[in-house]
């Protein structure tokens, strides 16, 4: 005998964005959900991609909840566009840029423009540019020389540019380079 009936993907992922949109007093109905899910299906489909665990569509709800574009009669449709434009930039972006970075530039860029449907016609390094972290990373990465930040929050940075090769020079510690070497 079963007591209770195993919930659909739909049914979960409803659970989880209502939990999310909770905190500003919004929900989603079911029929949202089925819709969601089924862009989501597109979206996996298109871009030929597959997801596992948790859909993307539930932190992009925790991340935009709160978000003053976000009302009541927009909060199914503003997802569904903000999911969409979540799998295009995911497609196009580099793996190791983390799924936390696209979703808040989303959210700032929503802050900003106030309407999901503009992301999508946005180039992507300008949505982008709506996170800190990655413009902080792209930055480091145009950088031709190397950075490293300490726990105590010191910077270092060695330019190869800047470097003047000479095995004469005093090496750490003041030894010299070709201390070092046997002949």
């Amino acid at each position: 005998m079963m007591l209770f009936k195993p919930m659909g993907k739909a049914a979960a992922t409803l659970t989880a964005v209502n939990e999310q949109l909770a905190a500003a007093g919004l929900a989603i109905t079911y029929d949202d959900a089925l819709m969601l899910a089924r862009r989501r299906a597109e979206s996996l489909a298109d871009s030929e991609r597959v997801e596992f665990g948790i859909p993307a569509v539930v932190a992009i709800a925790e991340a935009i909840a709160t978000s003053p574009s976000l009302e009541q009669g927009n909060a199914a449709s503003m997802l569904a566009e903000l999911q969409d434009a979540f799998y295009a930039l995911r497609t196009e972006l580099p793996v190791d840029v983390p799924d936390d970075e696209i979703i808040e530039a989303l959210r700032n860029c929503l802050d900003e423009r106030s309407d999901a449907c503009v992301m999508a016609e946005m180039p992507i390094a300008e949505v982008m540019a709506f996170s800190s972290e990655y413009v902080r990373a792209a930055e480091a990465e145009m950088d031709d020389g190397y950075r490293i930040v300490d726990e105590d929050g010191r910077e270092y940075t060695f330019d190869p540019a800047e470097w003047d090769y000479d095995e004469q020079a005093d090496g750490w510690d003041g030894e010299r380079w070709s201390d070092a070497w046997s002949d």
